[in-house]
Formats: structure tokens, sequence, C-alpha cells
């Protein structure tokens, strides 16, 4: 039932059992990964340290309670009992990985570095551990090795969607929107009950509206002070953004032609949300009283009004971006992200299915 995801079922038998086997300490930790995969952290915690307690030898508790205290936010406890977890099997590299997933939440990107390259010493031919070594590269700025490890973590694992998924985070960092969303389109296809990569393709499709926002405004602001300098005729210039305004628009139609199928509903879902349409509709609004303000008053009058007309447009600019902030995530899949969650979506060593060494199974 755990490897099925059915995990309140799980937790109902689990209750029964531990509750006839008090002392069975594998029961207690199955019991915590079950409330782990129900996103119940503190009862998880509470039963691994039941299971610590049974068998204070095992590694497998702590590990448990350093997944399930990385979700309460409790980073420095987390790292604790994953160093716990090392120092008590330290040739097991899931000890090494949860010690450097712990580390990353806790903001020691060395720690981590040293922990998933003992990993990757025991381990060499481990998807996970290159999944998680691209993840530490990551934190500490090296794209390129970022995406080596994780491109090895696909060539071991071709369906390994958190490796997808970091893919698309690299991609976001180079800037590349379309690839990026194309990376997490094929992880929601991989592991379609990974919730956090279409929630990251919303926040590209966001990002992406805020730049195309900000590049309005700026253009928007620039052109409000032609008049002013120039003593262009305003009608004409007026029209002239509109110009502009269409084409950054058909841009913006042709990067979303580019994109898959499942993308493009996904945009389109997005952009007709409430927060976006009304961020683009205070944006555009605001540019147009601007614009109208200067174009039609008389031009003695336009010294006064131009900084009338400024100060909309930067207004608009603000509260368009303060609308799309509302409510919305970093877009970021490393520990310590998501709401202050700690990601590791589509596999098995993930802080909600994390399995004992093999030598227990």
């Amino acid at each position: 039932m755990l490897d099925l995801g059915r995990y309140d079922e799980a937790s109902t038998l689990l209750a029964r059992l531990v509750s006839t086997e008090p002392d069975s300490g594998r029961a207690w930790c199955l019991f915590a990964r079950a409330h782990l995969g129900a996103d119940r952290y503190a009862e998880a915690v509470e039963a691994a340290n039941r299971a610590a307690a049974i068998e204070p030898g095992e590694e497998w508790p702590h590990r448990l309670a350093s997944n399930a205290l990385m979700h309460l936010g409790n980073h420095a406890e987390a790292l604790r009992a994953a160093g716990e977890s090392r120092r008590l099997a330290p040739a097991y590299w899931q000890t090494h990985v949860c010690v450097a997933q712990a580390a990353l939440a806790a903001g020691q990107p060395a720690l981590a570095a040293t922990a998933a390259a003992e990993a990757r010493r025991l381990a060499p031919n481990e998807p996970d551990v290159h999944f998680l070594s691209g993840k530490v590269a990551l934190a500490r700025g090296d794209l390129i090795s970022a995406r080596g490890h994780q491109e090895r973590a696909l060539a071991l694992d071709p369906v390994h969607s958190g490796a997808m998924n970091e893919l698309g985070r690299i991609r976001l960092r180079r800037h590349d929107t379309i690839g990026a969303i194309r990376h997490f389109i094929s992880a929601a296809r991989t592991t379609p009950g990974e919730h956090i990569y279409s929630r990251n393709i919303d926040v590209v499709i966001i990002r992406s509206v805020s730049r195309l926002i900000y590049i309005f405004i700026l253009v928007a602001l620039v052109m409000l002070w032609i008049p002013a300098v120039t003593h262009v005729d305003r009608l004409p210039l007026a029209l002239a953004f509109a110009g502009v305004a269409v084409v950054l628009m058909a841009a913006s139609g042709v990067m979303v032609a580019r994109l898959p199928r499942e993308a493009r509903h996904l945009v389109r879902r997005t952009v007709l949300s409430r927060r976006v349409a009304t961020a683009l509709a205070v944006a555009v609004g605001g540019v147009a009283i601007a614009f109208a303000a200067v174009a039609f008053v008389p031009a003695a009058e336009l010294p006064q009004t131009l900084p009338i007309a400024i100060v909309i447009t930067i207004a608009a600019r603000i509260t368009a971006t303060a609308r799309l902030r509302s409510g919305g995530g970093s877009g970021k899949s490393h520990p310590g992200s998501r709401e202050g969650r700690t990601q590791w979506p589509g596999r098995r060593t993930s802080p909600t299915q994390p399995l004992p060494p093999t030598r227990r199974r």
C-alpha cells in the first residue's frame, strides 16, 4: 500500500500492527513512512522516535525523522537526525543523501556537497545519488555540474521525473523558458501524481507574464517622455505605442505556439485565471490612462500632466506585480522551498517514501 501511495489505508493497518507489536521497530518505521506520505509530519516524527528508542542502533528511524523534520521547517534537528543516521551506517549511500538533503535545507551547501560526493563514491550508478548531487550543484550556482548530474541520472533511469524537473529548473536559470516548460511537462507526464511539476509550469508562466508587463511598462515610460522632449504630435505616438503592444502580444503568441499541447492548455488556464487576468488589466489600463492623459491634454499643460502620467504608469506596474505575486510560489524545487516544504519528487528515496538500505529489505 505504501508503494501504491495508499497512505491512509496503510496507516490504519499499521496502527493495528503497532498496537499488537509495540516493540517492533520496523513496524514503527513503516508507520512513520505512512505518516510522511499522508503529510502528517509531527506524527511521523513521533513514530520514528519510537522506532529509534526500540532499535537505537538502526539508522532508518533517524532518516525518517530527518525527512519529517525538514517538512516541519526544523532544519537544525533534521540535520542532527541525518547526521545520526550517517554515524550509525556510514557505508550506506542513503544516509549520505539524507545528510546532503538536510544540509541543503539548513543552508549549508558545503556540507551538502561533501555528503553528496561521498554518496557518489559509495553508489556511482545510483540515479538518486546523481539527482541529489545535481540539486546540490544547482544550489551552489554550478549550472554545468548540475546539468551533468541530472543527465547522468536520466541515463541511469530514463523515467526519473525528479531529474527531468531539475533540468527544467536549470533551463529556467538560463532564461530558457520554453525549454524549462518542456522538461516540466515531461516530468508531469512521467509522474502525474506529483503536483509540483504543474505548479512549476504555472510559476514559469507567471514569471513570463511579469517580464512581459515589465517590458510593456518600460516602453511606455520611455515613450511618455517623447512628446515633452521632441514636441512631436502625440496622437501618432499613441498609435505607435499601440503597435508596440501588438508586437509584444504577437511575440508572446509565437512563443506559446512553440510549446507542447499540454503546456498551451496550461498557459491559457493560467493567463485566464483571475490573478493573472487582473494583473494584465491593471497594467494595460494604467498605461492607457497615462497615454490618454498625455495625448489629449493641451500642449501647454503637458509639463504638469506628464509627471502624473508617469506616476500612474509606475503604480500600474507595482499593482500588477503585487497581484501576480499574491498566492504565487517561488518556483523552486529544492529543500526548504514550496511553502517551506522539502521537494524530492518522483523517486523512492523521497522524503515521503524513504526506504531502508538493501540489507533491511
